[in-house]
């Protein structure tokens, strides 16, 4: 049961949202502000695992056919008090958001509106799904920067937004059979498969391009250059490869975005903090 539970709500990705509150802090100058660094990324990580079960309860019906052996299609907990969880996870979120300040607790607030609104609308919509959880996952890591031009987060906040939009476009693409059977209009059923396999090629060289960027021009530590070199690059390479395909396997392409994501904040961190 406990581990039903920890399924919900993805505890990978929920960790991995808080972990982009500390790259946020890494990238700043200065000693690392402990206490807003925990706060934030309580609050980042409560938000995530609050959308995540929100999202398994709505996409029920879609799971029953993509992912039947999920603890709710498989009948192992019931969809009542998921959604219970989930909407305290969501009011949890914004006070921890409250506690470590009134600008953080605003913008906690509207980015749980805006994965509800994901949830309940836009991720029936091509793109637009997308594009919001990009966007969440890019905020997180602009955080610990709120209120200020990010001059020491945007590549770290690029990075995160277009690989992120590169595998939500790949998990649609995976989630075609379910996804029209319950009448969504995500962008590779709106638009077909050549369109999916278009934004995902675009973010991935877009991200290809900007790797040399912290290096060359922000004169982020040698270490960085390495990892990125390592780890990102060849990931990249080896999903565009797949990409050139008539048929691609969008769940190798969807999880190599994901070690692309991990292997990037390693890259970053050795970057800012070699």
């Amino acid at each position: 049961m406990f581990g039903d539970w920890v399924k919900l709500a993805r505890l990978a990705n929920a960790v991995t949202a808080g972990m982009g509150v500390w790259l946020g802090h890494a990238c700043l100058p200065g000693p690392l502000a402990w206490k807003a660094a925990v706060l934030g990324s309580a609050a980042m990580a409560v938000l995530a695992a609050a959308g995540n079960m929100q999202n398994d309860v709505l996409d029920l019906q879609a799971d029953r056919i993509n992912r039947p052996d999920r603890p709710l299609p498989s009948g192992r907990v019931a969809p009542g008090p998921v959604l219970s969880a989930s909407i305290a996870l969501y009011l949890l979120a914004v006070l921890l958001g409250f506690a470590l300040g009134g600008s953080e607790g605003f913008l906690t607030l509207a980015m749980g509106l805006l994965l509800w609104l994901y949830n309940l609308k836009l991720k029936a919509m091509p793109l637009w799904g997308n594009l919001a959880v990009a966007a969440l996952c890019a905020l997180a890591i602009y955080l610990p920067e709120l209120g200020r031009f990010p001059d020491f987060t945007a590549i770290p906040v690029l990075f995160a937004f277009l690989t992120t939009l590169a595998r939500e476009v790949a998990k649609d693409a995976e989630d075609v059979a379910g996804d029209m059977a319950i009448g969504y209009n995500t962008l590779p059923i709106r638009f077909g498969p050549d369109a999916a396999k278009g934004v995902t090629a675009a973010a991935c060289i877009l991200v290809v391009l900007m790797l040399p960027v912290p290096w060359l021009h922000l004169r982020y530590h040698a270490g960085y250059a390495v990892l990125a070199a390592l780890g990102p690059l060849p990931l990249l390479a080896t999903i565009l490869a797949a990409l050139r395909h008539s048929v691609t396997d969008w769940r190798a392409v969807q999880r190599r975005m994901k070690w692309i994501m991990l292997t990037g904040m390693a890259a970053i961190l050795a970057g800012v903090l070699g």
